[in-house]
């Protein structure tokens, strides 16, 4: 992610703006990512990047790291939020691509009812 951040800096440096980046462009960007940096990074570049990163077209790749503790444990002492389960945070993550996900990979902690959730909202968005 901060490769990403590093390039686009690097061609903006001609005094152009970070919220200058067409907002198409950086979801498009952003839909690539992943779960970790979309919750962790991308938010705190600038106002206009945390605002693309509503954009539920941001959320096409859920795919959860393998490290998901450790992640989890740095999304609640950055975001000040503490997640009572892994079903209720995995629901909160597919609930944010509003059925946009075209990838979707969910941590071994994962259970039933999670799994359930995921599926029953990535195939009811998707027609099937």
């Amino acid at each position: 992610f901060w490769l990403l951040v590093k390039a686009i800096s690097s061609s903006l440096c001609s005094g152009r703006r970070w919220e200058d980046l067409d907002r198409d462009c950086l979801v498009n960007v952003l839909g690539r990512v992943g779960v970790e940096s979309l919750l962790l990074d991308v938010h705190f570049v600038c106002k206009s990047w945390h605002r693309a990163s509503l954009d539920p077209l941001s959320w096409e790749n859920l795919v959860f790291p393998s490290s998901y503790n450790s992640f989890l444990d740095k999304f609640m002492h950055v975001n000040g939020v503490k997640v009572k389960s892994c079903t209720q945070f995995i629901k909160f993550i597919v609930d944010r691509s509003c059925g946009n996900a075209t990838a979707l990979i969910l941590p071994g902690c994962c259970l039933a009812e999670g799994l359930i959730y995921a599926a029953e909202k990535w195939f009811s968005n998707s027609g099937s």
